[in-house]
C-alpha cells in the first residue's frame, strides 16, 4: 500500500510537470483567442513568411498579426507597414 501511494505521487508530480512545459515547437508561440489556445507562426522580420498554414503571424510587438490584400493589420484592422514590422 506505502508503495502504491509514492508510486501515485510520482506519477502526479510528473503529468503535472509535463503539461507545464512548452506547448508549441520553435518557431510558433501560444497565443489565446476566444479562450482557446493555439499555437501561431512567429513573424519573422526580414524573411518571406510562409503563408501555406494561413495569413496570421504572432508579432512581438504587434501580437497577432494578418496579411490580407497585400497588406498587414493588426487584430483592431491598423495597418502596418514594413517600417513597424521590422523595428
Amino acid at each position: 500500500m506505502k508503495n502504491t501511494k509514492i508510486l501515485m505521487i510520482i506519477i502526479a508530480t510528473s503529468l503535472m510537470y509535463m503539461s507545464c512545459g512548452p506547448t508549441c515547437d520553435s518557431g510558433y508561440t501560444s497565443v489565446n483567442i476566444n479562450g482557446q489556445d493555439i499555437c501561431m507562426p512567429d513573424y519573422i522580420a526580414g524573411e518571406a513568411q510562409n503563408f501555406d498554414l494561413g495569413n496570421e503571424f504572432y508579432h512581438q510587438k504587434f501580437g497577432v498579426i494578418i496579411f490580407n490584400n497585400g497588406k498587414w493589420t493588426d487584430l483592431e484592422q491598423n495597418i502596418l507597414t514594413d517600417s513597424d514590422l521590422n523595428d
